[in-house]
This record gives structure tokens, C-alpha cells and sequence, in this order.
């Protein structure tokens, strides 16, 4: 019990020493409210959602559970199995934040927003509006929480825990994640006995929606990383690598500090062109 208590504090003061934390860590929480909006615009959109949210939408749909419920457990159980066998580091009050807070403000956007454009929804046009804005709205709010850099959502942190252990470059083990939760979705919710009987229309969630989130949201947030993000949070990020969640992961946490000095020292002081 002893040891367990030295853990838990050695984590807090960690969590809590690094660079400007208050200012993170509001942009952090502020970052996944914008999220759960630009989420529930995809999926009012009828274009399909990001592989993760559509597993946790068909699931949730299928065992008569809400969704922002399922996806607070689905995140907790990933989280506690990451920080048992992973690094603590990949953890923190960011990923506390996109744990609770992702699934319960996209399924309330989403009842707001779904009695809203009800009527209007057998526009082709409207529907790629709201696709559009929810992808910009997206790419924003991950590259301010990446911004942030206090701590990871616990997807991702599955994914670079993966990664490490198999040494295989994390963009692939992200693509077989993807692929992963996205057949699970479909096979736990009757979407392969729709696929298998002809009826293409009976699989939800998933879409074109999900292939531009594929691909397209690296891009955009780098973009977003670089005009507004890095700005905001008064951080360089045109010479670190197009990873920017590896870089994240590499200066996460600052351990050990035993002078005032360098508890001031920015969590960002080995990133090239950092501005203090």
C-alpha cells in the first residue's frame, strides 16, 4: 500500500510541475468540448464518424446502453490496462478529460443538433456542409489538445503503447486499430449479416466520413498545429517532426526535479524553436 501511495504522488507532482499547467490544462478540457460538437457534427451529418466513435456508437446502440456511458467505460478499461503495462506518462489530466468528457458532450450536441436539421437532412448539400465543419471543427480541437500535451486520449495511448511493444512505426499500428474497432463495430452490431445479406444501408456510423477522418485528419491538424494551435499555446512547432503526438510523448512528463530552477524550465525545453 505504501508503495502504491508513493506512486500515486510521484504521478500528481509530475502531472502538476510542468510548464504553464493551468493554462494547458483549461485549453486541454476546452479542446474536448470542441471536440464532442465537431464528433456529433460528423454523425448528424449521416457521413459516418471516426473508427473509434462508430465501434463505440454501434456497440452502444446494440446493447441499449447510451453512448457517452459505453464510451467512458471502453476509455477507462483501455486507460487502466495502458498505465499498468505502459509508461505513466502517457497519461494524464488531458486523458482524464477525453475519457469523461468526449462521449457525453457529442451525444449532447448531437440530440440538439439532430431535432435542428431534422427537417433539412435530405439535402445532399447540408450534409456535406455539416461534414466539412465537423472535420475543421475536429482538426482543431485534436491539435489544441495535442498542443496542450497533458497527456493523450486513451485510443491513442493504446496505439503507442502497441507501437512501442512491436516496434512497428505507430502510423501502421494506428491504421490496424482503425480497421480493428471499425469491423468490430460492424460485427457486434449486425452490420456483417447486413454486409453478407445485400442491405449496405443497415450499417451505421461507418461512411465516407470515416475514410476523410483517415486520412485527411493528420493533415489538418498539422495545419491547424501550425496557424492557430502553436500560437495559442505560444509553442514553435515548424521544426519537430510531423508526429507531433511522438514529440508529445517524448517530453510528456518532468520527473525528478530538484531545484527550483528547473521546475520552471518549460516541458517543451528540448523542442527546437520554443518560445519562452
Amino acid at each position: 500500500m505504501t508503495k502504491i501511495r508513493k506512486e500515486a504522488y510521484s504521478y500528481i507532482k509530475d502531472m502538476f510541475i510542468q510548464h504553464n499547467m493551468v493554462k494547458r490544462t483549461v485549453f486541454s478540457v476546452l479542446s474536448v468540448l470542441i471536440m464532442g460538437f465537431g464528433i456529433a457534427l460528423f454523425s448528424v451529418s449521416g457521413f459516418g464518424v471516426d473508427p473509434f466513435t462508430s465501434m463505440n456508437m454501434n456497440i452502444a446502440s446494440a446493447i441499449g446502453m447510451r453512448f457517452g456511458t459505453y464510451q467512458l467505460i471502453i476509455n477507462l478499461s483501455i486507460l487502466i490496462f495502458v498505465i499498468i503495462v505502459a509508461h505513466r506518462g502517457l497519461a494524464g489530466v488531458g486523458t482524464i478529460a477525453n475519457m469523461i468528457g468526449v462521449g457525453y458532450t457529442c451525444e449532447f450536441f448531437q440530440g440538439i443538433m439532430s431535432n435542428a436539421f431534422e427537417p433539412y437532412l435530405s439535402s445532399l448539400s447540408l450534409r456535406i456542409v455539416l461534414l466539412a465543419i465537423g472535420m475543421a471543427v475536429i482538426s482543431f480541437s485534436s491539435s489544441l489538445f495535442f498542443t496542450a500535451n497533458v497527456g493523450v486520449g486513451p485510443y491513442d495511448a493504446l496505439g503507442f503503447m502497441l507501437s512501442n511493444a512491436t516496434h512497428i512505426p505507430f502510423k501502421w499500428v494506428r491504421v490496424a486499430t482503425d480497421f480493428s474497432v471499425i469491423f468490430i463495430g460492424i460485427v457486434l452490431s449486425g452490420g456483417l449479416q447486413a454486409i453478407l445479406s445485400g442491405d449496405f444501408s443497415a450499417i451505421k456510423n461507418v461512411g465516407i466520413g470515416t475514410i476523410i477522418n483517415a486520412f485527411c485528419l493528420g493533415p489538418f491538424v498539422n495545419f491547424f498545429n501550425a496557424k492557430v494551435s502553436s500560437k495559442i499555446m505560444n509553442v514553435d512547432y515548424e521544426r519537430i517532426s510531423r508526429d507531433v503526438a511522438f514529440f508529445m510523448i517524448k517530453g510528456a512528463m518532468v520527473k525528478n526535479l530538484g531545484t527550483l530552477a528547473e521546475v520552471k524550465a518549460p516541458v517543451f525545453a528540448n523542442a527546437p524553436g520554443f518560445r519562452s
